[in-house]
């Protein structure tokens, strides 16, 4: 659900499924960052949410990715005018953080792989996608 004022859409989010069914399926759980205005995509979080913790401006909800919840994820995070619900997402493996999706979708980084797994990620999006590989990421 989105809000006017909310910047930074991604213009195309067909990633979505293929980052969630490729690069998901031995992250633990999700921190996610939403503005405290943004009442509506919280409260879907809230029921999910091993624990909620307001950070100045930001709620901060941490979910554990079990299957029914990575398939919400998956089905139900693409917001009316295309960007994601949410602010931030940071997908953990054993408390390791491996990727985070900002603005909404716009910006994602991928922890610890090595440059032929980078281009292998950078194949899910479009041509039109900017992509930087860092070697400094891939331990």
């Amino acid at each position: 659900m989105s809000i006017d004022g909310k910047s930074s859409f991604a213009s195309d989010t067909s990633f979505w499924t293929n980052l969630w069914d490729l690069y998901t399926n031995e992250i633990d759980d999700v921190i996610i960052q939403s503005w405290k205005e943004e009442v509506e995509v919280i409260g879907e979080l809230k029921p999910r949410a091993i624990s909620t913790i307001n950070e100045g401006l930001i709620k901060v909800l941490t979910v554990n990715l079990n299957e029914e919840n990575r398939t919400f994820f998956r089905n139900n995070s693409i917001d009316p005018k295309g960007g994601l619900k949410w602010f931030k997402m940071f997908l953990n493996k054993a408390g390791d953080e491996r990727l985070e999706i900002g603005h909404y979708g716009s910006e994602i980084i991928l922890y610890k792989v090595d440059e032929e797994e980078a281009v292998k990620f950078r194949s899910i999006f479009t041509s039109s996608a900017t992509s930087s590989f860092y070697d400094e990421n891939a331990d």
